[in-house]
């Protein structure tokens, strides 16, 4: 199969010399190819047969050998495969492992890089990045912050959807792990909202798109971390327990319609922090609280188990999801280990060495996740 792939390629360039047009602009995603048919009558007039007469079954099949990069390319080729390729795109993102990202520091222009792990890279460069600071990602969004404007760009890089939240009433510092940000869509109102978390305050404060201010929850406890998560948003709040100097996590919802609140939830069981920095983690199935232990050498994870509504420490539960951790930002993601062919031998060399639970947990400056950037998480 992989030897199909090659050949792919060569009929992609096959196909831009026929039709004359060039290479470059026809990986440029925006560019529309729904001029197939005109096209398909110059490659009959040369002799070879039109691409929408290609066998489907035998294109998808190479289609989901594909990384992200060729992928694009692919669905610029002409409308049967650009037919085939959005019709099976949440297959084909949903199957694609995580992607090494370095975002760039100039001052003006920034510029996205993703890799792969056969070492393709994509290259973009990022609209309305001028004197603005990378703050982290969500839900494939690449977040910046104006540092003299105060507020915030967001664009993915995969389909270029661009959003914009206004002024942010408190200055935010660059220090991806003094915050914590999330994108979500509320269903209620048919808009995107942008949660944002300084922790360990007390506060929460959310934009919804378009309407050009920032509305706060406010809590008596002290929050680190807030996730989205099967239509809801959960938050880790601290409190103290039986002595000032030993405290718990406590599990919280955070609703934004009809009232906007933060309500504490009952757990058959609690947390008891070894570490300062405390995080969720999810995958698509499963949502987790994360512990970092001693300087992104160790960790360790408890599991949430929704219908007992309780605590379930790592050691008690499958081992059939890997941990991607961005060691730049609060950013991670739990994978199942059978998403991907070879999956321990292509992230080796990001692996915590001296971890007890090796070959579980993969450390990079910057994850980028295919896999969340076609769907924002929606709320109620």
């Amino acid at each position: 199969m992989r030897m199909l792939i090659p050949c792919l390629k060569l009929l992609i360039i096959f196909y831009f010399a026929v039709t004359g047009k060039d290479k470059t602009s026809g990986m440029t995603r925006s560019q529309n190819h729904d001029d197939a048919s005109s096209n398909n009558k110059r490659i009959m007039k040369s002799g070879a047969a039109p691409w929408s007469n290609l066998n489907h079954d035998v294109l998808f099949l190479v289609m989901m050998k594909l990384g992200v990069i060729d992928f694009l390319a692919f669905c610029g080729v002409c409308k049967s495969w650009r037919s085939l390729s959005l019709s099976n795109k949440n297959m084909f993102i949903a199957s694609k492992p995580p992607m090494l990202m370095c975002i760039s520091t100039r001052a003006n222009e920034k510029e996205c890089c993703l890799e792969d792990f056969e070492e393709r890279k994509f290259k973009t460069i990022i609209p309305h990045s001028e004197g603005r600071t990378y703050f982290g990602l969500t839900c494939g969004y690449l977040i910046f912050y104006g540092r003299e404007t105060w507020d915030f760009w967001l664009v993915n890089p995969i389909t270029i959807h661009e959003l914009h939240f206004p002024y942010f009433p408190s200055y935010l510092y660059s220090n991806g792990s003094s915050f914590s940000a999330i994108l979500v869509f509320s269903s209620s109102i048919s808009r995107y909202v942008f949660v944002i978390l300084q922790r360990f305050t007390s506060k929460i404060w959310f934009s919804i798109e378009g309407k050009g201010d920032w509305n706060d929850v406010s809590s008596s406890l002290c929050i680190c971390d807030m996730h989205a998560f099967k239509g809801k948003i959960y938050a880790l709040s601290y409190t103290a327990y039986g002595s000032p100097t030993w405290e718990v996590i406590h599990l919280c919802e955070m609703r934004l319609d009809p009232e906007n609140k933060l309500t504490l939830l009952k757990a058959r069981n609690f947390l008891l922090p070894e570490a300062y920095y405390t995080k969720f983690v999810s995958s698509g199935e499963n949502l987790y609280v994360m512990e970092n232990r001693s300087n992104y050498s160790s960790y360790k994870v408890h599991e949430l188990d929704f219908g007992e509504m309780k605590w379930v420490p790592s050691e008690d539960t499958s081992d059939e999801y890997e941990f991607f951790i961005s060691a730049l930002e609060p950013a991670s993601a739990a994978v199942k280990q059978e998403s991907w062919v070879d999956t321990q031998s292509r992230y080796k060399r990001y692996d915590i060495i001296d971890n007890s639970e090796k070959g579980r947990f993969f450390i990079a400056n910057l994850w980028y996740f295919p896999h969340q950037c076609l769907n924002v998480d929606r709320v109620h």
